[in-house]
């Protein structure tokens, strides 16, 4: 992933190539946001479960700072009767 929109970093593909390669990304690497790609791009599942999926692993699998917990910590508690 990443890399510049620079001409000479960009091919054109066709929706079917562009979840092909998607699906080789995940494989080679195993992010879980070339797996949603596929999925949405070859028609497997649709736009609004993608997002919903992305949203489902991106809170799974984020990294929170002790600083973070402790903030969250606060909030929960100032707001609890």
């Amino acid at each position: 992933m990443g890399g510049s929109d620079d001409p000479s970093n960009l091919i054109e593909v066709s929706v079917e190539e562009h979840a092909e390669l998607h699906l080789s990304l995940y494989l080679e690497y195993g992010h879980w946001q070339d797996w949603v790609a596929w999925n949405a791009l070859s028609g497997q599942i649709t736009i609004d479960e993608a997002r919903r999926e992305s949203a489902r692993n991106y809170m799974t699998n984020r990294v929170v700072s002790d600083e973070t917990k402790r903030r969250n910590e606060m909030v929960v508690y100032l707001e609890t009767p």
